[in-house]
């Protein structure tokens, strides 16, 4: 029994924070996903607390289409302690056999953490997206969402638009936290 909460733990701090009772919803995604016009650098606004960003400021990410439905993935933070800047690259693959947004995305230098589900539940591709990570395990299901905006400031009406689709998708926005983008440069 020791075995497997020790294993239940590793992998939940590889891949998802936020533990809950119960199996993971099936959330709809974007529905068509285009890899290209979801390429591009997207500034990390909000997100539910991951173990991979303690300490980190100024979180990016910055996706490249690679074609068949296949993005490249550099993520980019600044560590508060050090000022390092520190980054790691993946692939993102849709999985989705209807072509929605539903994607694996796996970084090659993180050996334990295997392919995590990525899906973009919603998106208009130029000012905000929203997504979501559920990985499932028995009675329980870890969740991760990314609130990421094209800027470091999105205005007023994109906030408002991105807590609306939470609430409807019944995502809770109480563990969100604030990414800090202030004084930041690139």
């Amino acid at each position: 029994m020791e075995s497997f909460i020790l294993i239940l733990s590793l992998v939940s701090i590889a891949k998802a924070q936020i533990p809950t009772f119960g199996s993971c919803p099936d959330i709809p995604v974007v529905p068509n996903f285009d890899t290209k016009f979801y390429s591009g650098k997207w500034f990390e606004i909000e997100k539910y607390f991951t173990v991979f960003e303690i300490g980190a400021i100024c979180i990016t990410s910055e996706y490249s289409d690679l074609g068949n439905g296949t993005l490249g993935v550099r993520n980019q933070q600044v560590q508060t302690i050090s000022g390092q800047v520190r980054s790691i690259e993946g692939m993102a693959r849709i999985t989705d056999a209807d072509g929605g947004a539903k994607l694996g995305v796996s970084f090659p230098t993180v050996a334990i953490a295997g392919t995590a589900p990525y899906w973009v539940v919603d998106t208009d591709y130029k000012n905000y997206s929203i997504v979501w990570s559920c990985t499932g395990f028995g009675f329980m299901s870890f969740r991760i969402v990314w609130f990421m905006s094209r800027e470091r400031k999105p205005s007023e009406e994109i906030r408002s638009r991105v807590y609306a689709k939470l609430k409807q998708l019944q995502i809770p926005t109480d563990p969100l936290q604030k990414t800090q983008q202030d004084g930041c440069t690139g």
